[in-house]
């Protein structure tokens, strides 16, 4: 979106410029780092032609390796959930013209970027707008709710279920949950003694938030986080 938005269509930086930018990690490059940020619309925002294009990745990725045979003679399946790879893969990659810095971890799985919205509807539109033949193995969409300290636990399940059966009633996959806020989570990052028995949702998979290495808990702390609007 931001080679289509701001080098072709609007012709604000140049290909060149944005290259530069991105060879240095945007720190010699404040204004166009400020442009992404701010003026490019991401997956996960509500934005028609960013879903566009994630189909249009999706539906190349399916292909390609659908194409392909494995050791058993089957084709290969895609499959978009990361486990804890976006984390890793992250640490080796460097900036990235959406505005990731180098070294950030990637968001898990089909999990949209915490920059797209503050709107968690956004999300669940863009994620559910995914054409699903393109996603055969599956996919992880990870989302942080923060229950309102005003609500009581009734309110909080019922707010829950009401995202969850809206992002089905689009055709959404499938959704994992984290029911907690990132304050506790740095506390638990100062005071794991206390922490214990805190569970969190990876993509794909469930673990003790203490038992995590630094840079797998600063991934789970900096999720968009969202309650109820």
């Amino acid at each position: 979106m931001t080679i289509k938005k701001l080098v072709f269509e609007q012709k604000q930086i140049t290909f060149s410029e944005l290259k530069e930018a991105i060879d240095n990690n945007f720190q010699n490059n404040p204004k166009i780092y400020a442009l992404i940020m701010k003026k490019v619309p991401k997956f996960g925002s509500g934005n028609k032609e960013s879903v566009e294009i994630a189909n249009r990745v999706a539906k190349y990725v399916h292909e390609y390796f659908g194409a392909k045979r494995n050791y058993r003679g089957g084709p290969y399946t895609t499959g978009f959930w990361s486990m804890s790879n976006h984390v890793a893969f992250g640490t080796l990659t460097g900036a990235l013209p959406s505005g990731r810095l180098a070294g950030k971890a990637f968001t898990p799985g089909l999990t949209p970027s915490a920059a797209a919205t503050k709107n968690l509807l956004d999300n669940l539109r863009d994620v559910a707008s995914l054409t699903p033949e393109n996603m055969n193995n599956n996919m992880a969409f990870n989302v942080k709710f923060v229950p309102s300290s005003e609500d009581s636990h009734t309110q909080t399940v019922n707010h829950i279920t009401a995202y969850a059966k809206t992002y089905f009633e689009l055709g959404g996959m499938q959704m994992q949950l984290n029911i907690v806020s990132g304050a506790i989570l740095k506390d638990a990052m100062k005071h794991p003694e206390n922490y214990r028995d805190l569970l969190v949702r990876i993509s794909g998979y469930n673990a003790y938030f203490v038992t995590l290495n630094r840079d797998m808990q600063i991934e789970l702390i900096e999720r968009s986080e969202y309650s109820r609007n």
